[in-house]
């Protein structure tokens, strides 16, 4: 049994593989017709030539990584401002709020079905993810996964790249990835046998023999592997330390592909209106205490699991466990408020660079000083995750449990003195490096201390002759650049002394900041002793720092730990606060007073809940309503509430039952795209093309308004075509239009559900017709007897006089579509054989009861249903 804090499972068996995430696959295409210009289209870039096969070569033995390799920078095209253009808003869209230095190289085959392989290198947590994709010609799934990863460099092979005829990978990652800084590396660093010695070298130990099972036959993954840590050697000069990397490889399935248009549309990650605005799925989410769980529940939301028994179900439990037990859950908060990014400390700490002299020794101390505190904090979690029960929480509080950190500490506290803890003020801090090395370890440096405590104790007895002799308050004050300096109110000074006796002056409304020649000699002093004891501590350290490298495994497995705990408690705190329930993991999405998560944390009481319900026979959804009447929210709530219920959260609802997605997608912006000179109807239909091309069964689409951009013919015509295309994948479509008889046409099809937001009309003053929206979803289509879309525009107070003239137009329109409807024998059939099909739905959904008493009182009202309905059929 496995856990994890990332979407999809690192098969190197050890805890340190569970946490990460990997694109889903992609059902390799069956058509060598499936051509460029189909990418083209979906993405809209300009064609270009297939270039012709390559296979990398494999070297004999790895390189030494001192040998000089080359590497390119591939320019791009400018802007017309002579400036490169950043239209690609992935990052914001995304949500990104830190910065990643992520090295990533791509290497490709050709053919029908290339297979595409990736070796992500991030250099700022330590990480390494290599995946080995079967993509299709458009390349979707790698292009998101590259999306997803904000690289800051893409390294390809020479052959993919100007001058030579570009790929069509290349120059798609070149169109859609404008952002990211694009090289070329030499051939020869593409080889499989140096990647295997690479992942001998700097995997975890326990990593390293599931690592190479999980690799073999990913010859295109390994071999990007080799090329990204020989360009960072080369271009970077870093190093790691032997067995420090957090290596995995991500499978191509197991987590769910959200689309770049339905995560920007649906404010997954960021506020479509305010960036900074946390009215967005993430953040409501987001009530994590460390930067560790931030990352992890991005990574999650950006691409959730869809592996129910292996991560979905113990983090039910785990969650449920939480908020069941207040008392463990309120400690475990606040054990979490003890941690820092302690990720990044064990990276720079594992990362060996040629960087030397005082801001090196400071910044090494400082991080010796962070993995103190982190280890002071780890049993803190481990007391808090006592009582737990679920599988979940007991392995997490096992890989923290005090035989792991307790001796990486006491041999910490070998060399560190056990008081000295990492502080934030920077005066704090000088100090906690100052002292701590234990004392005889180094004679000269206890000296050079003594010195130290004596010199900061002149310049505060200075500060107090200073406000004895000008009989002012004196506050003495520090920070990394002035180092101490004087904070003098301005009220009782004599200001003709200021001039005469202080220096650095800075004036502020009530006080003045200023320094005296004899302070600035105490701190030049004070500098110079504070480097002679920084630099005799380094040499202490430094043996220390050799250890620590040993132990750094374990380390990152707690570090793992504590995010996942830590994204777990998020998902508590929003659940206890919002009342919010367990889903149960079926194949029919069923949801009871369900509400949009964002709003109804907006709104509270005044929202209004609807109930969904979709299977294999309802699987196409029209909606229809008045304008302002709630389409757009009504659907949009389904995906929102199925991302929560994949990564793990209780969702808002009174009761919940949601299938496994793979895909979402959604077509609901009205923008256009100045950039492509593409109206909003031509933005809509790219979008569209996308959509129909990587839809199925498994995928959920939300699309909203489809074809209103242009005349109602052919937006009525194109609306029919696709509706039709994407019923027949079998797909979970919920579809909101105004096009009301494209409901009606196809309301006989299989598959297919008509559904209205209700409103009232009534009559008011005048006998003037007024709607009242009620936001709440109905079987059946809209009822267009009042025109609901003149009576809203008499609202918004349009002149009665064309109010009118539209209301006559209206009525006659409809009197001759009545005139013309018929009512068939064909018709008839279709409804009978969608009533037989409803009726097999329901039968095999009764097949699976438990209770005999109310099945058989279920069967009864659904005979006595299925006799009603028949003989309206009938009747028609």
């Amino acid at each position: 049994m496995s856990f994890s804090s990332g979407p999809s499972p690192r098969t190197t068996g050890t805890v340190s593989s569970y946490f990460s995430s990997s694109v889903p696959p992609d059902s390799p295409s069956m058509q060598s017709e499936r051509s460029y210009s189909q990418a083209s289209q979906a993405y809209n870039v300009d064609d270009f030539d297939l270039p012709s096969n390559y296979s990398p070569s494999i070297s004999s033995s790895r390189p030494s990584v001192t040998l000089a390799t080359t590497s390119t920078t591939i320019s791009r095209p400018s802007t017309p401002s002579g400036r490169r253009s950043r239209s690609g808003a992935t990052p914001s869209i995304l949500g990104q709020s830190e910065s990643h230095d992520v090295v990533c190289a791509v290497s490709e085959s050709r053919g029908v079905t290339p297979t595409v392989g990736i070796a992500m290198v991030n250099l700022s947590l330590g990480e390494v993810t290599l995946s080995q994709i079967c993509d299709n010609q458009s390349y979707v799934r790698t292009i998101h996964k590259l999306q997803l990863a904000s690289p800051s460099r893409i390294v390809f092979m020479p052959s993919a790249c100007p001058p030579n005829q570009p790929s069509t990978f290349f120059s798609l990652v070149e169109q859609l990835i404008p952002e990211v800084e694009i090289v070329s590396h030499e051939r020869s660093a593409w080889s499989e046998s140096a990647g295997i010695e690479y992942m001998e070298d700097f995997a975890l130990e326990g990593d390293i023999g599931p690592l190479k099972v999980a690799t073999q036959g990913k010859y295109y993954a390994v071999c990007c592997f080799s090329a990204a840590m020989k360009y960072i050697d080369r271009q970077f000069n870093i190093a790691f330390s032997p067995q420090s990397l957090r290596i995995g490889y991500q499978p191509s399935e197991d987590t769910m592909m959200i689309a770049i248009p339905a995560m920007q549309s649906l404010e997954v990650m960021r506020n479509l209106k305010s960036a900074k605005s946390k009215e967005c799925l993430f953040g409501l989410l987001n009530h994590t205490i460390t930067p560790m769980g931030a990352r992890v529940l991005r990574n999650n939301m950006l691409q959730p699991p869809t592996n129910f028994d292996g991560f979905i179900r113990f983090r039910y439990d785990a969650l449920e466990e939480m908020v069941t037990h207040e008392e463990m859950f309120r400690e475990i908060r606040k054990a979490l408020k003890l941690f820092h990014d302690a990720e990044r400390t064990l990276t720079k700490l594992i990362t060996i660079r040629p960087a030397t002299g005082i801001s090196a020794a400071e910044e090494q101390l400082t991080h010796i000083l962070m993995i103190k505190s982190f280890l002071e904090s780890v049993p803190e979690i481990y007391r808090a995750l006592y009582p737990a029960k679920s599988d979940l929480l007991v392995k997490i509080r096992n890989l923290c449990r005090p035989e792991t950190t307790v001796p990486i500490l006491l041999n910490i506290e070998r060399v560190i003195e056990a008081d000295v803890t990492y502080m934030k003020s920077p005066l704090d801090l000088r100090n906690q490096r100052a002292f701590a090395v234990k004392s005889g370890l180094s004679g000269m440096l206890d000296v050079a201390r003594q010195t130290y405590k004596e010199l900061t104790e002149v310049i505060h007895q200075h500060s107090d002759d200073v406000g004895e002799d000008h009989r002012v308050a004196v506050t003495l004050k520090f920070d990394n650049r002035r180092m101490y300096w004087l904070r003098i109110p301005t009220a009782d000074l004599d200001l003709e002394s200021v001039s005469q006796y202080f220096i650095n002056v800075i004036w502020k409304k009530n006080h003045i900041e200023c320094q005296t020649l004899d302070l600035v000699k105490l701190n030049r002093r004070l500098s110079d002793t504070s480097n002679e004891i920084i630099m005799r501590s380094d040499a202490v350290i430094l043996e220390l720092v050799k250890e620590l490298r040993k132990d750094v495994s374990p380390l990152f497995r707690v570090c793992e730990s504590v995010a996942l705990v830590d994204m777990i408690a998020s998902f508590g705190q929003v659940t206890t606060t919002r009342d919010y329930l367990r889903p149960e993991i079926e194949e029919t999405l069923a949801l009871k007073s369900a509400k949009h998560p964002i709003l109804d944390k907006k709104m509270a009481s005044e929202y209004v809940p609807n109930d969904y319900y979709a299977t294999e026979q309802y699987r196409f959804h029209f909606v229809t309503g008045c304008n302002m009447s709630g389409k757009s929210t009504y659907i949009r709530s389904v995906a929102l509430l199925q991302i929560m219920a994949q990564i793990g959260c209780f969702v808002p609802a009174e009761f919940a039952a949601f299938p496994i997605i793979h895909n979402i997608f959604a077509r609901i912006s009205t923008q256009d795209s100045i950039e492509a000179n593409l109206s909003s109807f031509g933005v809509e239909m790219r979008e569209m093309a996308f959509i129909l091309k990587n839809v199925d069964s498994k995928s959920l689409a939300i699309i909203d308004e489809l074809g209103r951009g242009t005349s109602n013919r052919d937006g009525m015509a194109i609306a029919m075509a696709i509706s039709e295309a994407l019923i027949d994948t079998g797909a979970s479509i919920w579809f909101a239009t105004h096009f009301i008889e494209l409901a009606r046409i196809l309301a006989d099809r299989p598959g297919v559900l008509n559904l209205h937001l209700a409103s009232n009309t009534s009559i008011g003053e005048g006998g003037i017709p007024q709607l009242t929206m009620l936001y709440k979803a109905t079987a059946g289509t809209v009822d267009d007897e009042h025109h609901y879309g003149i009576v809203l525009a008499r609202a918004m107070g349009m002149p009665s006089s064309f109010i009118e003239v539209a209301e006559k137009v209206a009525n006659d329109l409809r009197s001759r579509r009545e005139s013309n409807r018929q009512n068939s024998e064909s018709c008839k059939e279709m409804h009978r054989q969608k009533l037989m099909l409803n009726l097999y739905e329901a039968l095999k959904q009764a097949a699976n009861s438990s209770n005999t008493e109310a099945l058989l009182g279920y069967l009864r009202r659904l005979q006595q249903d299925y006799i009603v309905r028949l003989q309206e059929i009938e009747d028609m």
